[in-house]
């Protein structure tokens, strides 16, 4: 008699359960004496155990979803679970040549040097403040060429792709002079290896820099003084390798965003070509790469780049699955207080295929972008719950009467 009170409270238990979304998984392991709880069930699985006297008690596992899944709340009351933005990858391919100490127009500025004026000093100042504002969006990472100050650029990044990562990037570059020749096409090579070669998922990217054409053919890196043949600029066959280069890259999945420092007339339709390889061309503008002649032009550039890389996927890894009672929710940065974001696929949030992200869309993505949208938030809840997005302190609901 005793067996048959527990079955049914076994299936009283799961009802209740099933009738919140969730779905039975596997039984536990048992756990020892009788009237123990159950182990956790593999995926983020809950055990409910039942006693049956003085032997082993019996785990039922009551399963969310995948592994890693948030844990199912017993009282089937509304949950919010902070999400964040996918940030992608970018590799910072900076040049660093020595005509970059040169100012603007390409002059050397005479024995004193172009100081604070300098291509250099310009870009310098740009990468940092752009890098170290957005750090929280996006992986940075950098990697100058050349790396030995002659014509090799197989280098590692010297910083490499990784989350908060501006204030690493300020010191290094504040640590590093420019000098050496322009191996463009190696540069790139070894920047998309190393992208491809990162294990997780981000979309990944290129930003190249650079303030002219690109030199030091093959057979060239090895060479600690280059000679003549590998410092010619006017190398026909090398800009077509360059642009190969990252032509292969964006076959692999990585956009190549290129910036042009300084006056770049001669190389004008090598950049354009490099920019029109890589998948970023620039739209609207006189040339198809993004033109940097002065430190505004070069911040806008940076900024468009920004915004163009800027995610608007949001990743689900750390909420449940199952549940069809859900909300997504920001912190409006103008009021401070959490506002639903509608379930639109042109100007709201919808799930992706395999509802694994959610996507932001329209004028949902734009507010994210401009930092309107703060702290996002899942929420979730059984059917027969009302979700409230705005919790007033004495308990009550902004949103709607409770």
């Amino acid at each position: 008699m005793i067996r048959s009170k527990e079955r049914f409270s076994h299936l009283l238990l799961l009802s209740a359960l099933a009738g919140c979304g969730f779905s039975p998984g596997e039984a536990a392991a048992p756990t020892g004496a009788g009237g123990s709880t159950g182990t956790t069930g593999a995926g983020g699985s809950t055990g409910v155990g039942a006693s049956s006297g003085l032997g082993a008690s019996t785990g039922v596992g009551l399963s969310s979803g995948a592994g890693g899944d948030v844990g199912l709340p017993t009282d089937c009351g509304q949950t919010n679970v902070p999400i964040n933005a996918v940030p992608p990858d970018v590799l910072i391919v900076q040049d660093k040549s020595g005509s970059m100490n040169n100012d603007d127009s390409d002059s050397g500025c005479g024995n004193s040097g172009c100081g604070t004026s300098s291509k250099w000093s310009q870009m310098s100042a740009a990468l940092t403040q752009v890098v170290t504002n957005t750090d929280t969006q996006i992986n940075w990472g950098l990697k100058f060429f050349s790396t030995n100050n002659a014509c090799d650029a197989s280098g590692a990044p010297v910083v490499p792709v990784g989350g908060g990562n501006g204030n690493m990037i300020s010191t290094v570059i504040s640590m590093t002079s420019a000098g050496g020749n322009t191996p463009t096409r190696d540069a790139v090579t070894t920047g998309a290896t190393y992208l491809m070669g990162l294990t997780d998922t981000n979309p990944k990217y290129i930003l190249l820099a650079t303030d002219g054409l690109p030199n030091c053919p093959t057979g060239c890196s090895t060479m600690s003084k280059p000679s003549s043949s590998c410092t010619n600029t006017d190398n026909a066959s090398e800009d077509a390798a360059a642009t190969m280069a990252i032509a292969s890259a964006l076959t692999s999945g990585i956009k190549t965003f290129v910036i042009g420092v300084g006056n770049v007339v001669v190389a004008e339709n090598t950049l354009n070509q490099f920019a029109m390889a890589g998948g970023f061309a620039q739209t609207g503008g006189s040339t198809a790469y993004y033109a940097a002649t002065d430190p505004s032009s070069l911040e806008a550039a940076l900024n468009a780049l920004v915004g163009a890389v800027f995610s608007c996927t949001v990743s689900l890894s750390g909420a449940p699955t199952g549940f069809t009672n859900v909300a997504v929710s920001a912190v409006d940065a103008g009021t401070g207080k959490p506002v639903a974001i509608q379930q639109d696929p042109n100007n709201g949030w919808s799930f992706d295929s395999g509802m694994k992200n959610i996507l932001l869309k329209g004028t949902a993505c734009d507010n994210l972008k401009n930092g309107t949208y703060t702290n996002l938030n899942f929420i979730y809840a059984c059917d027969s719950t009302v979700i409230c997005i705005d919790r007033n302190p004495d308990g009550s609901c902004g949103d709607h009467p409770m």
